[in-house]
């Protein structure tokens, strides 16, 4: 059967790799996040990651999803930031296929990619915690900015049934690890931001209420107070968090391993390895 093998959430801000490279003072402390996650995910030897996130309006727009998976053999990005280092990333379209069969199987309508091209949410902290030689993934997608977007409860519940369907596997790569990307509480391009930036962070008391939860492990709370209502309140972009909650979903509810919170973005860095390779 495959596994799961650990879970890890990560920010995805597109400046983040010019401002690492070019001595933003900003630089070392994202280095430092992002290097707290990449080793602990190199720590569990994964075969494969499923990676969540959710497209800005690069792909999805005159029709959207709300789960999405992609099949194809690759893809390429990223598709709408120049500066940030292009990369081709291979893709288990035989596992990706496999999924997206299990889960409409188990009545979940999920949309079947079979071209498609990463954005920054991908290219970006990717290059951060798996940089060099890439490592097949299974990009899944969920609907985040434009109404309706699945509940928070659904989104677990698509993570269990993901779950489920690694444990009936028995070909392919065994050892899978989760990235989930995405910010709590961010407004792009609306009416709630800083007044020198196109972004803002309308809710930092619920950044901190998130980052509460996940310590405490208390994952079945998350998911009953990140209601429609509350998305909405942290902001036009903050239903990013169902991709954290469908990554949630997969693993046993637990505090994590680490994890760091830069509350001027709105997000949080974290981990939970699970299973460790000795040596």
């Amino acid at each position: 059967m495959a596994e799961i093998v650990g879970a890890f959430g990560l920010p995805h801000n597109p400046h983040f790799p010019s401002w690492s490279a070019a001595g933003h003072p900003l630089g070392p402390e994202i280095d430092r996040y992002y290097g707290e996650v990449a080793e602990r995910l190199r720590a569990v030897e994964p075969e494969a990651l499923i990676f969540i996130t959710s497209d800005h309006y690069n792909m999805f727009f005159e029709a959207i999803p709300l789960f999405a998976i992609g099949v194809a053999e690759a893809a390429a990005g990223p598709s709408d930031y120049p500066e940030i280092a292009r990369r081709e990333l291979p893709i288990d379209a035989a596992l990706a296929r496999y999924l997206d069969q299990w889960l409409v199987d188990a009545e979940f309508d999920v949309a079947m990619l079979q071209e498609l091209e990463f954005d920054h949410t991908v290219i970006a902290p990717l290059g951060f915690v798996w940089p060099g030689e890439p490592i097949p993934l299974v990009p899944l997608f969920i609907s985040a900015f434009l109404r309706p977007i699945a509940s928070a409860r659904r989104c677990f519940a698509l993570g269990r049934a993901i779950r489920a369907a690694l444990a009936a596997r028995t070909e392919g790569p065994q050892r899978i690890a989760v990235i989930a990307s995405g910010s709590f509480s961010v407004e792009i391009g609306g009416p709630r931001l800083f007044p020198d930036a196109h972004v803002g962070v309308p809710a930092p008391q619920w950044t901190d209420r998130v980052v509460e939860l996940l310590q405490a492990g208390d994952f079945e709370t998350l998911v009953r107070e990140a209601t429609d209502e509350q998305l909405r309140e942290a902001g036009n972009a903050a239903g990013e968090i169902l991709d954290w909650i469908t990554m949630l979903g997969m693993i046993d509810p637990a505090p994590p391993e680490v994890i760091e919170t830069q509350p001027q973005f709105g997000h949080s860095y974290a981990a939970w390895p699970i299973d460790r390779v000795a040596g």
